[in-house]
């Protein structure tokens, strides 16, 4: 008998199955598996390593690891790999052929791994890839309540090549069917590799179920043979939300400069509208200035710049991939008329933001704060803490005579969790804001500008960046209206 696991990492050639199926030997010989049962597992395990190396991995060279966990019941092999995103619950299995002549090659390879051990699971680790999981048990050992986990079939090669169309191709725009839900987490895998920061694009299983809930609206750009080209998503934090986000965008390559993502946005305005929604907000990288300049063109117009607010080394820039916090641009579209309604300017910051408000467009009464307006004893807050990409969330709901304290006490507690972006959310049409801003910003906030009906009718938004150093020169803008908002910040901040 053996014990301790052991990992084994190759490339994705076939040449290096007869070793790996040398080592499996050796490992099932040692644990006590008859020349029968080693047989068995050598075929699951050829079935498993052959399907990843052909239909996983589409680039030369890529790796994957193949790992041997040996125990008293008998050996899992776990083949896991970071190639193209799949979901068994949205393939057909294998169906039993009536004769030889008619056999599908679809879920064959599963059918046959089935077949040779006791269990196969899939599992689906989102931005880690995908794990294949062999379980196959010594002699006489049984599973008390043993169900069968569900069967990974196959993954299919992409549809059609890479090449670019020589004219125009017909698109049809429509909503995505929740059986598309894979394709489009290939579409994201082969646009972003595994660096997409909204993980549920590598689950179709949960983008599937966003979109039932009506969380996620996800928009698909399909060709007239079915293949996707693009998607563009509009998410939601609840129903009852008056304004949406647009974004987890992406077009295929060969596809690319055919205004598919205009289309899809235009289609996505319209749902909006249909649905009640007031207005939808993006936000763009400054890595580079291309989805800075898509989102204008579909209309929509910056208003705030979140500084550091994604973590690094995920987008690439001019230079290759930042080596710093990555800054946002947040531009913002109505689809409804918006209620003229008032505004209670913090005097620093009103020349800004009074041409904010013209650049989007919309008539605002600008009021002056009064310094005898009242406030109760206790302040109300909402936290939301985004560990995954380093960021919290802190929306004033109500001012107390207590809100320097209580945003003090957040505020450190925040920072001792090495959050690095913290946003703060205002309500301007709360006159206690005109007044209150300066004293919220001598704790260490600083402006981001401001975000129509998100939280509120008018919002302002602060934010603290806890121990970033940033270099200018890596944030690329492209509207004036951005470097304006990155000038103020400047003139009043050293970050």
């Amino acid at each position: 008998m053996i014990s301790g696991r052991s990992i084994l990492t190759i490339t994705s050639e076939m040449n290096y199955l007869p070793a790996v199926q040398a080592f499996a030997k050796e490992c099932s010989k040692a644990i006590g598996f008859s020349d029968a049962d080693q047989e068995m597992i050598l075929l699951a395990l050829e079935e498993a390593v052959t399907n990843v190396i052909g239909h996983a991995l589409e680039s030369p060279g890529e790796s994957f690891q193949i790992i041997f966990e040996p125990s008293t019941q008998g050996i899992t092999i776990i083949v896991k790999d970071k190639g193209l995103p799949y979901d068994p619950g949205l393939i057909p299995g294998y169906e039993t052929p009536e004769d030889i002549e008619h056999i599908p090659s679809s879920g064959l390879g599963s059918f046959l791994m089935k077949k040779c051990v006791d269990q196969v699971c899939f599992h689906n680790l989102g931005k880690e890839g995908k794990e294949l999981h062999l379980i196959k048990h010594l002699p006489g050992w049984s599973v008390v309540g043993e169900h069968e986990s569900p069967q990974p079939e196959p993954i299919t090669q992409h549809a059609g090549d890479d090449e670019r169309p020589s004219v125009p191709p017909l698109f049809q725009v429509r909503f995505m069917e929740p059986s598309e839900a894979l394709e489009v987490s290939r579409l994201f895998y082969r646009t972003y590799g595994y660096t997409y920061m909204s993980e549920v694009m590598y689950y179709p299983d949960k983008l599937a179920e966003l979109n039932r809930q009506g969380l996620v609206r996800s928009i698909v750009a399909v060709t007239e043979d079915g293949e996707i080209a693009g998607h563009l998503g509009m998410v939601r934090e609840t129903l009852d939300d008056m304004i949406a986000e647009t974004g987890k965008g992406a077009v295929k390559q060969k596809f690319r400069g055919f205004d598919i993502f205009t289309v899809m946005q235009e289609f996505l305005n319209d749902h909006a509208k249909d649905i009640g929604i007031k207005g939808l907000y993006g936000r763009a990288v400054t890595a580079h200035i291309f989805s800075q300049k898509m989102t204008e063109s579909t209309g929509y117009k910056d208003c705030a710049l979140l500084l550091g607010c994604l973590p690094e080394g995920v987008f690439r820039g001019k230079t290759g991939v930042n080596t710093q916090r990555e800054t946002c641009v947040y531009s913002f579209r109505a689809v409804a008329r918006l209620p003229e309604g008032s505004v209670y300017l913090p005097p620093h910051h009103e020349d800004l933001l009074r041409r904010i408000y013209s650049h989007l467009d919309l008539q605002r009464k600008f009021r002056k704060s009064r310094k005898d307006s009242r406030v109760p004893d206790l302040s109300v807050m909402k936290t939301r803490i985004l560990s995954d990409i380093g960021s919290a969330e802190i929306v004033v709901e109500q001012y107390g005579k207590d809100c320097i304290p209580v945003l003090r006490h957040h505020l450190k507690e925040l920072c001792a969790k090495k959050i690095s972006h913290i946003s703060l959310y205002l309500d301007l049409s709360d006159p206690v804001t005109g007044r209150m801003c300066k004293k919220i910003e001598e704790l260490g906030f600083f402006m981001a500008g401001i975000l129509p009906c998100l939280h509120f009718a008018d919002t302002l938004i602060l934010q603290y960046l806890n121990n970033v150093i940033l270099d200018q020169s890596a944030i690329n803008l492209y509207s004036s209206m951005a470097k304006e908002i990155l000038q103020h910040i400047e003139n009043r901040v050293n970050y």
